[in-house]
């Protein structure tokens, strides 16, 4: 990968990249792999220069790492190759995409020894944020990968947030927890929004929707808060006041937000933005001077509106061009609204526990004031709550013990799973995980399209040397093969499975017929210049081997490799042993 990808970068208003070439543009030179322009009323035009000096072909990828860019033209030049002209960005479907991602990738194959320019015109409404990176496919599924694992987690914790607050809601018939969870689910779907994920997944074909959807999330995910403060932050005076303004809230930012529609998407952001800033900072002064009134939770709330400040402002400063680079290396944003969720949910739920511990205050001081005869009444409670703290102790305990006999068992199971899968002489693989593993890797080789290689290993003349020297000596000089096969395997899903007696198989998935070759060659020339050590004797052993590589055609039917492979094992031993046979079609 290159994050810091060196490019040279233009402002001209060229619909095409000939008529840029013919206007002989002067180019400006960027090497820290991120541009930032501001806004730009034209297009800009940015030139990739690569160089290929190896002897082989390399397929990359290209990622222009801002997902909310309008539109994206990419010209590419390769070394004898006619103009390619791929179109991205989220003003089109995702469906026109080469590659139907949630980001911004431009594919190609660069030639051996050879140059390659990439033109890519911008297009974008507001401050223009580019930067570029160059990946490998294979490395970028790998970054990827580790990406949307984390992104799941964090996303994870977010939406079990909303559905806590939701779930308490049914209990509780609290409205509080309804309006936390809308603040949460808009919270969510605005990350989701801003990761390109929403594009992908949500509504990749509403183009409308993709360009307005982050204004309106923004000012909608501020102004949810409104009811949130008024049911934790101001007493029933305060909201009595506020009540009529409180009412005019939902028809006013629905007329706000039919306002963003029909103005441009870089004004619409700016004023969602603004907007929100200062709503967001209003609560912020009044969490801070509720705070110095040592309203109950006050540090929760400063913390939630510091944090909900924070990520205005940094999004804000990316519109405004103040901030460049690739926002998803920089998870400021998503992490403050982990931090949002997590202590809002924590309010909401103290909030409730607070309200339930008062109103049982209140009840046990009318028991108190009541007559002599309540006291009988409040022994009797006071032993049901022991009986039930009682209960759930040794609940607890049954729960644990219950947990540990879980844990024993699963720990056994594994061990029981290993054991049915290990040969147990010589600790390889056994037959019956290979039939498991076989089927697999037909269905992969027929899904995927790729070459899967089967081996068929087999000990020349085993039965004389357990004739002549005893089935001890036997059972080592198997044990020995497997050793030696095991050294040369070195792709962690190669694998050797010992098939029957003195016969192994190896399953190379994405192997052709000629790595199947070298690597069975080089397994049974070690081998014959190997000797086992036996007390005083010394075993000399050589293998036959029969392969079959092909494409896989039938997922149902996985003992086509075996077969074919077995009889390409058989013309090895009819040939004169030691030696390696590929099966042919006749």
């Amino acid at each position: 990968m290159r994050s810091d990808l060196p490019f040279s970068y233009t402002v001209n208003n060229s619909h095409h990249v000939d008529g840029l070439i013919a206007s002989s543009p002067k180019w400006f030179t960027n090497t820290s792999g991120a541009l930032n322009l501001g806004p730009v009323s034209g297009h800009v035009w940015l030139k990739v220069e690569l160089n290929n000096i190896n002897a082989i072909e390399i397929p990359l990828l290209l990622s222009i790492d801002n997902n909310l860019l309008d539109k994206i033209t990419a010209y590419i030049q390769l070394h004898n190759r006619s103009l390619l002209t791929l179109d991205l960005g989220d003003a089109l479907p995702l469906v026109q995409r080469p590659i139907k991602h949630e980001a911004q990738l431009v594919p190609f194959d660069l030639p051996a020894r050879s140059t390659g320019v990439i033109y890519l015109q911008i297009q974008h409404h507001g401050a223009l944020n580019l930067p570029l990176s160059l990946w490998h496919p294979i490395e970028y599924l790998k970054y990827k990968s580790k990406f949307n694992l984390l992104y799941g987690i964090l996303a994870g914790v977010i939406i079990a947030m909303a559905l806590s607050n939701f779930t308490l809601y049914t209990f509780t018939r609290k409205k509080y927890f309804l309006s936390g969870s809308f603040i949460i689910i808009t919270i969510w779907l605005l990350n989701v929004h801003l990761y390109g994920f929403s594009y992908r997944y949500i509504y990749g074909n509403w183009q409308w929707l993709q360009q307005y959807a982050q204004p309106l999330l923004v000012l909608y995910s501020c102004l949810l808060f409104m009811p949130f403060i008024a049911k934790t932050l101001l007493t029933q005076k305060q909201l009595a006041s506020y009540q009529k303004p409180l009412k005019w809230l939902w028809p006013t930012s629905l007329a706000v937000a039919l306002l963003l529609i029909t103005i441009p998407i870089d004004t619409a952001l700016l004023i969602a933005y603004a907007l929100s800033l200062i709503l967001t900072i209003g609560y912020l002064v009044l969490a801070i001077i509720k705070w110095r009134q040592n309203t109950p939770q006050r540090y929760a709330h400063v913390s939630i509106f510091s944090a909900l400040t924070l990520a205005l402002a940094y999004q804000f400063s990316f519109e405004l061009g103040l901030l460049s680079g690739a926002l998803l290396d920089r998870p400021v944003t998503y992490l403050c609204y982990l931090v949002i969720s997590i202590i809002l949910s924590y309010t909401l739920t103290r909030k409730y526990v607070d309200e339930r511990d008062n109103k049982i205050k209140v009840q046990q001081s009318k028991i108190a004031q009541s007559q002599a005869a309540d006291a009988l009444l409040k022994e009797r409670i006071q032993l049901q709550e022991q009986a039930q703290e009682d209960l759930e102790s040794s609940i607890d305990e049954r729960t644990f013990e219950l947990q540990v006999t879980l844990r024993e068992l699963e720990e056994k199971n594994r061990a029981l799973e290993k054991l049915n899968m290990e040969d147990a002489l010589t600790k390889v693989k056994n037959r019956r995980y290979f039939d498991k593993r076989i089927m697999m890797e037909v269905r992969r080789s027929r899904r995927e399209q790729t070459i899967l290689s089967v081996v068929m290993l087999d000990i020349d003349h085993f039965k004389k040397i357990n004739d002549t020297y005893g089935h001890l000596v036997g059972d080592q000089a198997i044990c020995a093969v497997a050793e030696q096969i095991q050294l040369h395997l070195k792709r962690p899903h190669d694998e050797v499975f010992r098939y029957g007696g003195e016969e192994f198989v190896l399953l190379l998935p994405n192997t052709d017929s000629q790595g199947a070759v070298e690597l069975a060659d080089l397994i049974r020339s070690d081998l014959e210049k190997s000797q086992l050590n036996v007390g005083e004797n010394t075993v000399t052993m050589t293998i036959s081997a029969g392969i079959r590589s092909a494409i896989a055609t039938d997922s149902k039917n996985p003992t086509l490799f075996t077969d074919f492979a077995d009889k390409a094992l058989y013309q090895a031993k009819q040939q004169g042993r030691n030696r390696v046979v590929v099966y042919e079609n006749t």
